[in-house]
């Protein structure tokens, strides 16, 4: 059997990491099954659905990594592979279960219905649909039906890859349900079972919220004559207030992310720590494909962790080529020569949380300005003879590099008694205008000589 997975967003919004996590974990199993890996666009919500989502979601999949063998900008032999183009298979199937006496057409309205719901919950019943149209002999005239599934007698029995054992009574869990509206158009349970089965998907691997749905998509494959898939419910994935990562927390989706200065390796390695436990360290997608297992996946809901996140990022951008950073930061540094800003970026990515830390470590070296602190320091009454001695230091070295700066600050203590922030602070605000930033080595070296000396001239002005 070849392993065919597949991710299934609906366009409704911005890709969050819980979504990402789904993502790479179908990824991953598919990869290290050397299996496919598939997207589909779930849109037949028409109101909420919007072309602008769906190309953000595959742009950040994309930036993600995670390359997929079929899906809507790739093309493939079970497309279409976004539902809104799907309609008439949907149809076909749910008049082939009228036919066969598995499904059928059902006339009560929403007004009917409504108050059946009402009747049941003042009874202490769960609401479900009592079955009135099943024998219906004649259709009332003016009302577009919707079709039913008919619910058969009895529980519903699976076996969960992370959950084991499952056991459910879809018919206490709401009966007979509709599986194509009076629009013709087909619910979620229905549109997913045709087409997981058209498209061969052999593991469902997807969030544990979709867990109740299952027992119906079971009965609904095996009515269609398709072999049910394996399934694998991943436990939720939580904000840090408890409540279900979505959309109600904009700042977790990977857009907002992706804006903040996150890489996209930081990110995948703290999606892959919810709710799977891969061991301690950084890792490479390859690394992962290696060591994924759905059966080492945890029942329990994992919060997402910013701090894991960040810490994520710093390993990832100390990692991260040099190249690529300054291509990113570039535009944050107008005027900046590429060559410098290559060795800048360089010495200062390890003092990074996030790639929007590189251009406000770099902005002193760039632009040169005294805040009202580094003012201070600077009016300091041993202020100016400590800079003018600086200034004499740095006029008799020849160049500026870690030993030159180390040499240069042990021989400024012996000439001013000075020591500690009393020597280090008014040297800082003298030449970088900050009163923080990089190690003072590193501006040394990234400064050079003649930039040091132009500055300390001007403050001793």
């Amino acid at each position: 059997m070849t392993v065919r997975t597949r991710f299934a967003p609906s366009p409704t919004g911005y890709l969050h990491v819980g979504g990402a996590r789904t993502a790479l974990f179908n990824w991953l199993f598919a990869r290290a099954s050397s299996g496919s890996f598939i997207i589909r666009i779930e849109d037949t919500d028409r109101v909420r659905s919007k072309r602008v989502y769906e190309d953000a979601i595959v742009e950040d999949l994309k930036w993600l990594g995670l390359a997929w063998d079929e899906g809507p900008d790739v093309g493939g032999p079970n497309g279409p592979y976004r539902q809104s183009e799907r309609g008439p298979v949907y149809i076909d199937y749910a008049r082939k279960l009228v036919s066969e006496g598995l499904a059928y057409r059902c006339y009560c309205t929403k007004k009917r219905l409504q108050e059946l719901k009402l009747e049941q919950l003042k009874a202490g019943l769960p609401p479900r649909y009592d079955g009135k149209c099943r024998d219906l002999k004649e259709a009332p005239e003016g009302v577009r039906p919707v079709i039913r599934f008919e619910v058969p007698a009895g529980g519903v029995e699976f076996t969960d890859l992370v959950h084991g054992p499952v056991s459910i009574d879809p018919v206490k869990a709401g009966g007979d349900f509709i599986i194509l509206d009076s629009e013709e158009s087909p619910s979620y349970n229905f549109s997913v079972v045709v087409d997981d089965a058209l498209m061969g998907i052999t593991h469902v691997i997807r969030g544990d919220d979709h867990l109740p749905n299952t027992p119906m998509q079971i009965l609904l494959i095996k009515a269609l004559g398709f072999k049910p898939p394996q399934y694998i419910h991943l436990p939720l994935v939580l904000a840090p207030d408890r409540t279900p990562l979505g959309k109600r927390h904009p700042g977790t989706t990977l857009r907002a992310l992706k804006r903040e200065g996150y890489l996209a390796e930081a990110v995948l390695n703290a999606a892959s720590r919810l709710g799977w436990s891969p061991g301690a360290g950084f890792l490479g997608l390859e690394e992962m494909v290696k060591i994924f297992k759905p059966e080492r996946v945890s029942k329990s809901p994992s919060v997402f962790d910013m701090e894991r996140l960040k810490g994520f990022n710093k390993e990832a951008l100390y990692r991260a080529d040099t190249e690529r950073l300054v291509t990113v930061v570039g535009p944050h540094l107008e005027g900046a020569d590429r060559g410098w800003l290559a060795a800048a970026v360089s010495a200062v990515k390890g003092d990074c949380t996030t790639v929007n830390d590189i251009p406000e470590l770099l902005a002193p070296f760039v632009e040169y300005e005294l805040t009202d602190e580094a003012k201070r320091h600077l009016s300091e009454p041993h202020a100016p003879g400590l800079l003018k001695a600086l200034l004499e230091e740095v006029e008799n070295v020849e160049g500026l590099d870690g030993a030159v700066y180390r040499d240069v600050i042990e021989r400024l203590k012996k000439r001013t008694g000075e020591t500690g922030k009393r020597l280090l602070m008014p040297v800082r605000a003298a030449i970088t205008g900050r009163t923080t930033g990089v190690e003072l080595e590193k501006v040394f070296t990234l400064l050079g000589k003649e930039k040091i000396l132009e500055r300390l001239k001007s403050c001793l002005k």
